[in-house]
């Protein structure tokens, strides 16, 4: 085969994986919500123009915690999370597959583990009730990992229109490694319609409403833990008290019958 034959076959080949790649087109309104526009270069290989619109996410601030401030620092890790989900492309999910495709033009402000991230991140800081909260790579000397996979976060069209976001967290000991809580967290949020302009502002309402509960439980979750820890090192220390004292008494008496 001749390098001309080889180079109409790769085209071809490359045409077909583009068109595999064709966005479906969920409604053509776009109201913009936390949104900035953008003009970006082609998507190499295909030829396409990148998003109109980059769409970012919100993160609540009136958080529910039943406990006092704690003097512990909490590393929020990167999620884990599906290569369908692993991208800054919005999902739309319809079928019980679940079948993703995707909104065009449009996508997250980065790839949607690092918005969530980001945003769980500023919502645990807005509770007030940790010493520190930071990403990995920023030095802070940490008790407590929080980690999450992104199980869902898309619109779906299957039976009635909804944002739905569901996360698994889990919470180690950052000095032992040892799992110390684990929970699921799901919300979902109708819309009217499966345009770009009724997803987003409900993603931003399930994702909020799973951001507020994860802090909640994070956050009660480290002042047990850390009443816990108080405890016992009180209860370490009154022994070495108590030893002490049991020294010091043998000690005295040794020396009472010396004399």
């Amino acid at each position: 085969m001749s390098d001309k034959d080889i180079g109409k076959r790769l085209g071809k080949m490359r045409v077909a994986y583009c068109r595999k790649l064709e966005l479906r087109v969920f409604g053509s309104t776009i109201k913009h919500i936390v949104v900035a526009t953008v003009l970006l270069s082609g998507l190499a290989g295909c030829g396409t123009s990148g998003p109109d619109a980059l769409y970012g996410l919100t993160a609540p601030s009136d958080i529910p915690v039943k406990v006092g401030a704690s003097d512990y620092q909490v590393l929020v890790a990167t999620p884990v999370a599906l290569q369908a989900l692993d991208t800054s492309n919005i999902a739309v999910t319809q079928g019980g597959g679940p079948v993703y495709s995707y909104f065009p033009k449009v996508a997250w402000t980065d790839t949607l583990p690092r918005v969530f991230q980001a945003k769980l991140v500023e919502t645990l800081e807005n509770t007030g009730k940790l010493r520190g909260v930071s990403q990995p790579g920023q030095g802070l000397l940490i008790d407590y990992q929080l980690q999450t996979t992104l199980r869902a976060f898309e619109l779906q069209v299957d039976g009635g229109d909804q944002a739905y976001v569901e996360v698994a967290a889990r919470i180690v000991d950052d000095r032992d490694g040892r799992s110390v809580g684990m929970h699921v967290f799901a919300a979902s949020v109708p819309t009217s319609g499966d345009s770009v302009s009724d997803a987003i502002p409900a993603l931003n309402a399930a994702s909020d409403n799973v951001l507020a509960q994860i802090a909640s439980w994070s956050i009660n979750t480290v002042g047990r833990l850390s009443r816990g820890r108080a405890a016992a090192q009180r209860a370490e220390l009154n022994q070495q008290q108590a030893t002490g004292n049991r020294q010091l008494a043998a000690a005295a008496g040794s020396g009472a019958k010396a004399n």
